[in-house]
């Protein structure tokens, strides 16, 4: 099975909720994987070091909140992008995120990984807004 780092984004709901935590980077690869370097154009990848890739790309978007490294080094240029209000492509993703996201305080509540479907249940504070639940899934 191949990592296709096309990351499509499926699904995304919001659901107010009341509360938030704080997000903590940790170092601890799951099965004693690191991923390292960049994984676009695609390469074969076995479940393990996919959960792995998913894992960096993860920590690296919503935890350390680097966007544009998150993107340049897990998404492949031809990352089709669901929102109607930006263009496809890894260009425009990055553009769009690049100033969006930078006072938002992202808390990853729970992320999952089975074949070629990636998920992630994060809260996201917006200084001054109630907290928000966010859900994402990928392929």
């Amino acid at each position: 099975m191949q990592f296709t780092k096309a990351l499509f984004v499926l699904f995304t709901a919001a659901v107010t909720q009341s509360s938030a935590k704080t997000s903590k980077p940790t170092n601890n690869w799951p099965w004693g994987l690191q991923p390292t370097g960049n994984y676009c154009p695609p390469r074969a990848a076995s479940a393990l070091e996919q959960q792995a890739i998913f894992d960096a790309f993860v920590r690296t978007f919503y935890v350390e909140n680097n966007t544009t490294a998150a993107l340049t080094n897990y998404v492949s240029e031809e990352y089709i992008q669901h929102n109607p209000y930006v263009l496809s492509g890894l260009q425009p993703a990055i553009n769009f995120l690049k100033g969006y996201t930078v006072n938002f305080t992202f808390t990853v509540e729970h992320t999952g990984f089975d074949r070629d479907l990636a998920w992630v249940h994060l809260k996201v504070q917006d200084p001054g807004k109630p907290v928000t639940a966010i859900f994402d899934l990928y392929r």
